[in-house]
């Protein structure tokens, strides 16, 4: 099957996105489907050189676009820039592959963000192929709830048409949850199927290398996107608290990456004077996987909605992954998910005197909770993997291909 993905998120960028459409194209070449990419330029992450010829080994055409970066700041009107800046360079892009004389089977539309349909539905009309639209956040509410748009402006009004014309549009709709396929049938009568975020499970094969210092300490770790949903301050402070008044006593916290409250949290450490709370610069994919397996207790919070409930943290599946308990402040599936395994304990998104007793009480058991660690690891390999959710994926483009 030829499939051509069009994705603004694309390794090497470091997101949840880039990972999930990179595991998905290197898993469908391996099966032997010819794929073709129009992505980004790299825009999450600091590179010097783009090097795709791991993909070219697989036999995977990865054309990069331009798109104008997003500077701080902005309001609503610098988001909407950069979102259609990729279009506009996706078109051409499109057009480019159009005059080659290569032809996909299907288009799969990754959203968000959510304007990466117009670039979707223009090449489906020009190829006069189906497009499978993938929705990972439910947009524009998921923007509102980031702090990106405002709910009474004129970007709102104008994503909540685009969002509803798309999902009339589409072939098929793929998204990441159970709660959000019931959203969407709500909405449209496009056919919806749910394909899970999930892990690369070669992760698991990879040697555990001890990325922790000699310390007297046990670890609580978060790493990945520091910005407004994740509400950072509310781990710092808490943690703060409990240490000030001795509840917590050798214990430590770590947070790694990068994002827009970043500075914000630093300000919030310094101010805290707290040795025991370290604020740490993004790292690889692969030192992640290997920080979390090192750490005694990671750390999840999503800013508490009603949207955002609707989905799952990409992290969640990482964490897993890791085998190591969990103590996670989201709601929906993910919640119900995390409180499965008996390896993890869940507080009410961003409520930090929740936080500081649900984290009490599992330090108060905690050998309990480590033993049961190992179930975090089966059940993700049992149920969430990137290569069942990728069978998913192709079953779909099977059922919209047929003619």
């Amino acid at each position: 099957m030829r499939i051509l993905i069009l994705a603004q998120f694309f390794e090497p960028d470091i997101t949840a996105a880039a990972f999930r459409l990179s595991d998905f194209t290197r898993l469908l070449a391996s099966q032997g489907h010819e794929v073709e990419v129009i992505t980004a330029e790299p825009h999450k992450a600091t590179v010097d050189v783009v090097d795709d010829s791991h993909f070219a080994e697989l036999g995977v055409k990865i054309h990069r676009c331009k798109i104008k970066h997003l500077s701080d700041g902005g309001g609503s009107k610098a988001y909407i820039g950069h979102y259609l800046s990729f279009v506009r360079s996706g078109i051409a892009a499109g057009l480019k592959i159009w005059r080659s004389g290569w032809k996909p089977d299907v288009i799969y539309a990754s959203s968000p963000p959510l304007f990466i349909g117009l670039s979707g539905r223009f090449l489906s009309v020009l190829f006069r192929r189906p497009m499978v639209f993938e929705i990972r956040d439910i947009w524009p509410d998921a923007a509102v709830a980031a702090g990106q748009l405002s709910s009474s402006g004129w970007a709102y009004r104008i994503g909540r048409t685009l969002e509803r014309y798309f999902y009339r549009k589409a072939k098929h709709l793929t998204c990441v949850s159970a709660p959000m396929k019931d959203y969407l049938n709500e909405q449209c009568q496009t056919p919806v199927t749910v394909v899970y975020n999930g892990v690369n499970l070669d992760s698991v094969s990879q040697p555990q290398v001890n990325t922790k210092e000699p310390s007297t300490h046990k670890e609580i770790l978060y790493a990945g996107n520091i910005g407004l949903l994740q509400n950072l301050d509310v781990l710092v402070t808490a943690f703060h608290e409990l240490s000030q008044a001795g509840q917590i006593d050798g214990w430590k916290v770590r947070i790694i990456g990068a994002g827009a409250q970043r500075e914000d949290v630093l300000e919030l450490a310094d101010q805290y004077q707290n040795p025991a709370i370290s604020i740490e610069p993004p790292v690889s994919r692969e030192r992640v996987y290997q920080e979390l397996r090192s750490a005694d207790l990671l750390f999840l919070n999503l800013k508490s909605s009603e949207t955002l409930a609707k989905s799952i943290p990409s992290k969640l599946f990482d964490y897993l992954l890791a085998a190591r308990p969990i103590l996670g402040g989201i709601e929906g599936e993910g919640q119900d998910i995390l409180e499965s395994t008996g390896a993890n304990r869940c507080f009410r998104p961003g409520d930090q005197d929740d936080l500081k007793q649900q984290l009490l009480q599992m330090l108060g058991s905690f050998e309990q909770y480590e033993a049961n660690a190992s179930q975090n690891l089966e059940l993700v390999k049992q149920r969430f993997s990137r290569e069942a959710a990728v069978q998913e994926l192709v079953s779909v483009f099977e059922r919209v291909t047929q003619r």
